[in-house]
């Protein structure tokens, strides 16, 4: 008896815990379904304001591209040329060069950091040799002032109305130059060689084909100088 007692209030117990379990789930259902009740009341509310919003977007749209036709803007176009630009940045070559291109990159921004100590050593270098040149006698700023005048007068030179006479003259032709340079030559050997000529040399020169030539370039160049002398 006493047996069956304890066995009649333990299966009591049990059936109280899977009661109260039990209810507890379905609590917790009803709360879950509250939210979801909630939730597609919001999806409800949203699903019937859609076609109002979906109109005011296009009405928004065709606002802008109205805008934009009468400001002279092409918006077909330019998407046609977006993606057309698109596609070429997304090919192979394209994406290639892009990585190469940001490789450099990566060295230029190496090097621009690097660069203010260059700048540095290369004033420092500048400086060692300028108190080099100081040390040995050699007045840099003079020079460079000298240097600024000489190139200042030749600019004035070349400007000037003599040096138009003379590039026009003809002493700078080639032919001239070449004259110049035979007499200059003639000269130098005539001085390495001299010799003593009397009245019988002379005339006996008369005979000497080479002076002959250069006894008619003297009068042929005598008669053309007195042409061109004022009268």
């Amino acid at each position: 008896m006493t047996y069956a007692h304890t066995n009649s209030g333990t299966t009591s117990e049990v059936h109280a815990l899977e009661a109260g379990h039990v209810a507890e789930l379905l609590g917790q259902l009803l709360e879950r379904m509250d939210r979801i009740e909630q939730h597609l009341a919001k999806a409800d509310a949203l699903a019937s304001e859609a076609p109002a919003l979906l109109a005011m977007a296009t009405d928004t749209v065709d606002g802008l591209y109205r805008d934009a036709a009468k400001a002279g803007t092409d918006i077909d176009e330019r998407l046609k040329v977006g993606l057309h630009a698109l596609e070429r940045l997304t090919e192979p070559a394209t994406l290639r060069a892009l990585a190469g291109l940001s490789e450099q990159l990566v060295t230029l921004e190496q090097l621009a950091r690097q660069a203010p100590g260059f700048a540095a050593m290369t004033v420092d270098m500048i400086d060692e040799l300028y108190a080099a040149a100081n040390r040995q006698g050699v007045d840099i700023e003079g020079t460079v002032r000298q240097g600024l005048t000489a190139l200042r007068n030749l600019l004035i030179l070349m400007q000037s109305d003599e040096m138009k006479a003379l590039m026009s003259s003809g002493v700078l032709d080639p032919k001239t130059l070449q004259v110049m340079g035979a007499a200059a030559h003639a000269l130098v050997s005539a001085q390495r060689e001299p010799r003593r000529a009397g009245p019988m040399a002379l005339l006996g020169a008369l005979f000497n084909r080479d002076v002959q030539r250069s006894l008619g370039f003297a009068l042929n160049f005598a008669e053309r100088f007195g042409q061109k002398l004022p009268g």
